[in-house]
């Protein structure tokens, strides 16, 4: 399920069956690494698109959360916990995935709630609109395997 109205709609008719929430981090700088930030957002952005096709009517993708990249380093991870803390205290998720290839994210993996997927960023700019589909969706089968162990491990527990 998207951040659209029709989605909304049925989230809140079987929220009860949509327990995971799918969170693209993307950085945006517009000084120094501008392009590198794109490529990181649309990457991200990408993947979690394919994702949530993928896994849809038990994963929700929420908006993206954008940062300013590279100014004060501890601003985005302050806004992050802010909402994430909303998210939690909405009582909707029970899994929180957080996807980014900005390594930035890497040192608080452990302090926020959800579980971090960091995945480098390929340089999708040259390919050809097909293959950058085929290679996305051969990116995520790996990043299904992180979410079903968190899924297993909730039954789990």
């Amino acid at each position: 399920m998207k951040w659209k109205t029709s989605d909304g709609d049925v989230f809140l008719k079987s929220g009860e069956y949509v327990d995971s929430l799918l969170i693209p981090l993307t950085p945006v700088n517009f000084k120094q690494d501008f392009k590198s930030s794109v490529a990181m957002g649309e990457y991200t952005e990408l993947l979690c698109t394919e994702i949530e096709r993928q896994l849809h009517g038990r994963l929700f993708l929420a908006p993206n959360f954008t940062y300013v990249m590279g100014e004060d380093k501890d601003i985005p991870i302050q806004q992050l916990t802010s909402f994430l803390e909303h998210v939690t205290n909405s009582g909707h998720f029970k899994h929180i995935f957080l996807v980014s290839s900005d390594v930035y994210w890497k040192e608080f993996e452990h302090t926020t709630k959800g579980q971090l997927i960091w995945v480098p960023a390929l340089p999708l700019e040259s390919m050809d609109e097909n293959y950058k589909f085929e290679v996305v969706k051969e990116q995520v089968k790996p990043l299904f395997q992180l979410i079903f162990n968190e899924w297993q491990r909730g039954i789990n527990s």
